[in-house]
């Protein structure tokens, strides 16, 4: 059965969702601007559900309610959720996590093999890292550090880094990230919907809710935008960073699950821009790494 948070959790997500949708896009009527209702009406999402407006409404209250998959599925389809968003529907309706669970959030203390950390450095001049599903920062190659840590001389040295803020999410919702990512809010907005999805799994966790707290008082974005419930499980394919070092890197991004090392493992790869002098100054920067 769903937890209290789940069932508050859930009633956010629904109401947003249905505020974000017109008359219009579900193949109703438009209606009149004067309308006091911004986006859908409840009535109507009940109706295009196919359940009852009292139960909707219950469930949009936060009320615990009997919850079948025929209807998550009639609600998914009436309010034109995504398939991360209708995992995260299912997830907190349910009360529980859908197909293999992930590894608990705590802070990072899995164990890296030596075959993966050899499979990271390999990479060599181009950045490659392992994280958990709610973005901890695993292990690293000695590129990703001098893209993105220390070489950029805004974070430090990851391995020098308490273990609470070798966290992805923590890192970018930061003064410093702002400096060299290009179009950081896109970055960082997706970012945090990522980190959104993931969260479905472990509701009413300490940890997650202890660094959620904190980013809240880090950053009015991450507020502003927590409170938004936006779900993405879409993987950014292309990062434009101002290094310091280096001038600017152009950075395709690509996410493979890793099944041996754990359950919930991810491993981020990036490879140079294609037209682009990335692949030079990946070089530059990792002649001048040795330098130091």
């Amino acid at each position: 059965m769903p937890s209290t948070e789940q069932r508050d959790r859930l009633g956010a997500f629904l109401r947003i969702r249905r505020g974000a949708l017109q008359p219009q896009d579900v193949g109703l009527p438009r209606r009149s601007n004067r309308r006091l209702t911004p986006g859908l009406r409840r009535e109507e999402v009940a109706e295009l559900a196919d359940i009852s407006v009292s139960w909707y409404t219950r469930l949009e209250q936060g009320k615990d309610v009997q919850l079948s998959a025929k209807a998550l599925h009639g609600i998914a389809a009436a309010l034109k959720l995504s398939a991360a968003e209708r995992d995260y529907l299912f997830t907190l309706g349910r009360g529980g996590p859908l197909g293999v669970e992930p590894s608990p959030p705590a802070p990072p203390t899995a164990t890296v093999s030596t075959t993966m950390q050899a499979v990271i450095d390999a990479q060599g001049e181009r950045p490659a890292y392992l994280i958990d599903p709610c973005l901890n920062l695993l292990a690293w190659n000695q590129a990703a550090n001098d893209v993105f840590g220390a070489g950029a001389g805004f974070f430090g040295d990851f391995a020098d880094l308490p273990k609470h803020e070798r966290n992805l999410l923590w890192l970018i919702f930061t003064d410093e990230a702002r400096r060299f990512f290009v179009n950081w809010e896109r970055h960082a907005r997706l970012l945090l919907a990522q980190f959104r999805d993931a969260s479905r799994h472990f509701v009413g966790d300490p940890w997650i809710a202890g660094l959620v707290e904190q980013l809240i008082e880090r950053s009015a974005e991450f507020a502003e935008w927590w409170s938004r419930h936006d779900v993405e499980r879409a993987q950014e394919t292309e990062k434009v960073i101002d290094h310091p070092g280096v001038g600017q890197l152009v950075l395709r991004q690509t996410v493979l699950q890793v099944v041996d090392d754990g359950p919930g493992m991810y491993l981020i790869l990036y490879t140079p821009g294609p037209g682009t002098d990335t692949a030079g100054r990946l070089q530059k920067l990792a002649i001048d790494s040795a330098r130091a």
